[in-house]
């Protein structure tokens, strides 16, 4: 999940480097106006409006917050591009971790998502046997683990010169251990969640025809497979990167990354499509 690549190449012409910077600028700005009030309204809504004890409602704020913490560094990457690193080594290594930590529970909630929304309509009383202190556990788990996958990163950014400009970008490396890192990296954060995603909605769909109790809950089943599907498709143009990395092209472009933060500006929006089946099913709950 390589979110931001300073490469040690330099550019062919400066005028093109800064043209690139203004742009990609532009763009995280946008996306931290648009993704941060919109995911802080999503809180708001649930929080004022949604019955508190039911699980779903917790993984929905759960992504909410994981979502605002990773677009909220954004005026960060913006200052990284547009000026000289001047803020320390440790703030460098602070916010990578925050937006790999972020970013990392993000996909691991829209996971768990996908696995609760499988259990509570095919077998819920599995999930009753999990009680309040159950989920709240699974909930820590997600943080915990979204930390513990930020710490490769914590070790492969510093400070380093673009030419006569100072950035928090990645050092660079002895391509086994890249090789290394992509590979877990794929595994971790795209094929092992996408695989438990698709056999988890595949045993709902095949449940589709099975019984009142799944009708009366395909809107908001619809809904989260909406944001499972957006996740998905806006982070893998980074593990596509990763792909090139492990097949040996090292020349890679940042503007990938830039998919990440997209989905986390476009699930408010899903939220709110959502909002009328999701306090259905928590009054139901």
């Amino acid at each position: 999940m390589q979110l931001f690549n300073s490469s040690s190449i330099s550019p062919p012409n400066s005028t093109t480097w800064s043209q690139a910077n203004l742009v990609s600028s532009v763009l995280m700005g946008f996306f931290c106006a648009v993704g941060v009030p919109g995911n802080i309204a999503v809180m708001v809504i649930i929080i004022r409006w949604f019955k508190k004890d039911n699980f779903t409602v917790h993984l929905m704020l759960n992504l909410a917050a994981s979502d605002i913490l990773c677009l909220m560094t954004l005026p960060v990457w913006m200052y990284n591009q547009l000026f000289t690193w001047s803020i320390g080594r440790s703030l460098c290594k602070f916010f990578i971790s925050l937006v790999y930590s972020s970013a990392s529970a993000s996909l691991m909630t829209v996971t768990m998502i996908s696995v609760h929304r499988y259990v509570q309509v095919c077998c819920p009383e599995k999930w009753s046997k999990l009680g309040k202190s159950g989920e709240k556990l699974l909930l820590f788990t997600i943080w915990v683990l979204g930390f513990g996958f930020s710490v490769p990163a914590m070790f492969t950014r510093e400070i380093i010169f673009n030419g006569s400009k100072k950035e928090c970008g990645i050092i660079t490396s002895p391509d086994e251990y890249r090789l290394i890192v992509a590979v877990l990296e794929t595994l971790l954060a795209f094929v092992f969640p996408l695989s438990i995603m698709i056999t988890s909605y595949y045993r709902l769909h095949r449940r589709a025809t099975q019984g009142a109790l799944f009708r009366s809950r395909t809107r908001l089943t619809r809904t989260v497979t909406g944001i499972v599907v957006m996740t998905f498709i806006f982070s893998s143009p980074c593990h596509v990167i990763n792909l090139v990395e492990i097949f040996g092209i090292v020349l890679k472009h940042s503007y990938p990354g830039f998919f990440t933060f997209i989905s986390s500006c476009i699930n408010p929006l899903l939220y709110a499509f959502a909002s009328r089946s999701l306090q259905q099913n928590s009054e139901s709950n």
